[in-house]
């Protein structure tokens, strides 16, 4: 990994973009990865079956940190069966590492997971 992109990637670890908890959702789940720590809760809006809006509060190490920062701005627009064939080769050209190493997928997948939970089986705000 050449400087440059270190240093975007870290910019995006210290300032998240979608971080926060939204007001009005319609789905969360929270993911733990015990190997590590990272913890993630996600907050989704839904309309007409398309994320509309999603953010996400925790914390966690670069990896997960990037991972589902870029991942929640790339689904807003996508239906859950659409977010439901994300993998790994998506995470990496969304975050611009091709070489994640077997003991940093967990970190770069959690995220993806955490949604993909919400959207499955979330709990439903206000029910």
């Amino acid at each position: 990994m050449d400087d440059d992109r270190f240093y975007q990637l870290m910019e995006i670890y210290r300032n998240p973009e979608h971080q926060g908890e939204l007001e009005d959702f319609d789905r969360s789940s929270e993911g733990y990865s015990s190997s590590c720590g990272d913890r993630f809760k996600v907050f989704i809006k839904l309309e007409k079956g398309r994320i509309k809006n999603i953010s996400f509060r925790g914390d966690g190490c670069v990896v997960s940190t990037v991972s589902i920062s870029k991942v929640c701005g790339y689904v807003i627009g996508k239906t859950a069966q659409e977010v439901e064939k994300m993998d790994i080769e998506d995470i990496k050209d969304l975050i611009g590492i091709q070489n994640i190493s077997v003991s940093r997928v967990k970190c770069a997948t959690i995220g993806l997971e955490t949604i993909k939970q919400a959207l499955l089986v979330g709990h439903q705000a206000d029910l």
